[in-house]
């Protein structure tokens, strides 16, 4: 039984990768660049994302920040967000694989990397 348990986790784990991977491959919906750090401009998507009923999942890297939108909690990624610093802007590139309109969620990617400022080093 245990065996089952571990291997139902394994495949749950890859599945959720496979459908961020899956995403990444197919063309961008949008991508912006703008002045702020990546990290702010993450934190205000995750903001103005977890004002919706949906599942959000966070990941930070080296790279940058990659936020998912799952419609539950253990369901696949529909859409994501990469933000990454790119020389001295960020790059917010938004994949969907949405089955309902989801232009709210990719405007809310627009306006914060348009209103983030650049942070004062």
């Amino acid at each position: 039984m245990k065996r089952y348990v571990v291997l139902a986790f394994a495949v749950t784990l890859l599945a959720g990768c496979s459908s961020a991977g899956s995403l990444r491959n197919s063309k961008p919906t949008a991508s912006y660049a703008g002045e702020g750090s990546a990290a702010d401009i993450a934190s205000c998507v995750s903001d103005a994302w977890g004002s919706k009923p949906v599942h959000l999942e966070s990941y930070v890297l080296y790279t940058g920040t990659t936020i998912e939108i799952h419609q539950t909690e253990n369901g696949p990624a529909v859409a994501l967000v990469d933000i990454k610093p790119v020389s001295d802007h960020a790059v917010a590139t938004y994949y969907s694989n949405f089955d309902e309109d989801d232009t709210w969620y990719f405007q809310q990617v627009a306006h914060c990397v348009q209103s983030t400022p650049r942070t004062s080093s």
